[in-house]
């Protein structure tokens, strides 16, 4: 969220009515040199846009200091992308009634899907784009059916900087798929990955129901290889109250091999 921010001159844009394609999207963004645009599209169920920032269920996932829970909408969500030379330099979720920088050329609405297309390749990077982490959560916040899918497999992507692929696999970790939370557990376990990317899906993983959870983070504890995924899955064990924790920690503390 910005609570304000430098004056860009607003490239003059034609629009045509109805939505945008991705395609579309994406030229229309290529296009402009130095500006400020606006994007807009379908919230996801159970997020909510706020004047002091973004709600999911009750986690508040990005929020400004300040009580209360003020006015909250559901949406459609605008999304501020800083274009510099062509390359979208910033991707800001603008709060309830924020009017973002001055003169910024309004692109309307479009298709969630097509944003968050656009949105998940800008959080990959390229040749000429810098990867922009900001853009995971401006992407998982469009209502696309199972865009946990591809919030996994950029998480998987070694070559995505390490900060956005964590914002995915805490995305990913909203989400109630079996699916996804083995794919998180398969991340959570390779030690190949970053210790800080592994400890996120680990996080991720503690979040999900117990049924799913419990097991995850006993075998990690049990099995890893590195001494600081052990203890991050011990730490997020320790948080719950199942039976089943105690008594592992019952046989780790005796010094018997848990089951």
């Amino acid at each position: 969220m910005r609570a304000g921010g430098a004056c860009f001159a607003a490239a003059a844009i034609a629009l045509v009515p109805g939505w945008l394609t991705g395609q579309e999207l994406a030229a229309r963004v290529a296009a402009v040199g130095d500006s400020a645009l606006h994007v807009s599209y379908a919230l996801r169920p159970g997020a909510e846009i706020c004047d002091r920032g973004v709600r999911y269920g009750e986690n508040s996932v990005s929020w400004r200091r300040g009580r209360g829970r003020g006015r909250c909408t559901t949406g459609p969500l605008t999304v501020e992308l800083t274009v510099r030379q062509g390359a979208v330099r910033d991707v800001e979720v603008l709060e309830l009634d924020e009017p973002g920088v001055p003169g910024a050329a309004d692109l309307g609405e479009v298709a969630a899907s097509d944003a968050a297309t656009h949105l998940l390749s800008l959080a990959r990077g390229g040749p000429a784009q810098p990867p922009l982490e900001d853009a995971v959560l401006a992407a998982a916040l469009a209502d696309v059916p199972e865009l946990w899918r591809d919030l996994l497999s950029l998480a998987r992507d070694r070559d995505v900087e390490p900060d956005a692929r964590k914002s995915a696999i805490f995305w990913v970790g909203q989400d109630a798929a079996g699916a996804a939370t083995a794919g998180i557990a398969a991340v959570a376990a390779d030690e190949r990955e970053d210790q800080d990317v592994r400890e996120s899906a680990i996080f991720a993983l503690s979040q999900r129901p117990v049924e799913q959870s419990i097991p995850l983070l006993m075998e990690i504890a049990r099995s890893a290889r590195e001494a600081e995924t052990r203890k991050t899955a011990m730490f997020w064990l320790a948080e719950s109250d199942d039976e089943r924790v105690l008594a592992f920690f019952e046989e780790i503390l005796l010094g018997r091999p848990p089951r």
